[in-house]
């Protein structure tokens, strides 16, 4: 391959790299509250997946090791949907009171199956102990 050759494939690779970024990123990317997003269920069924962020109703989330699933209830204070989340299990605390979540994924009939989850724990970061007054340093 010549010089002038693999400055034109190296050249077409950029541009179709270019075309492909331009393509995905054209599309708006909003993250509903649970609320939001089951007053419009019916409007999602169906289309592409949608992200929801919301808090993990402690006590309601069960782990199945043999099927990698993970189902919960998520709220937002206003409304509460069910969840099927299947992939790894999530790094969440048994002690956690707060879990916030963000799921990605598609609502089938009333449930929400998840394919992608992101969590938070709150109370691991705030509250009063998690800071050493004295000296405003983070305990350990």
């Amino acid at each position: 391959m010549n010089k002038k050759s693999r400055l034109i494939l190296g050249i077409s690779i950029v541009v179709v790299l270019f075309i492909y970024i331009l393509f995905y990123s054209s599309g708006t990317y909003k993250v509903y509250e649970v609320s939001e997003a089951v007053a419009a269920r019916e409007t999602f069924a169906g289309n592409s997946p949608i992200t929801v962020n919301g808090t993990l109703i402690p006590g309601t989330d069960k782990w199945d090791p043999l099927n990698n699933t993970l189902t919960f209830k998520m709220t937002d204070g206003i409304a509460t949907m069910d969840v099927v989340y299947i992939g790894d299990k999530p790094n969440m605390a048994a002690e956690a009171v707060s879990i916030q979540a963000i799921v990605t994924g598609q609502f089938n009939n009333k449930v929400f199956e998840a394919f992608k989850m992101l969590t938070k724990c709150p109370s691991k970061y705030e509250g009063e102990n998690s800071f050493n007054d004295t000296q405003g340093k983070v305990k350990n």
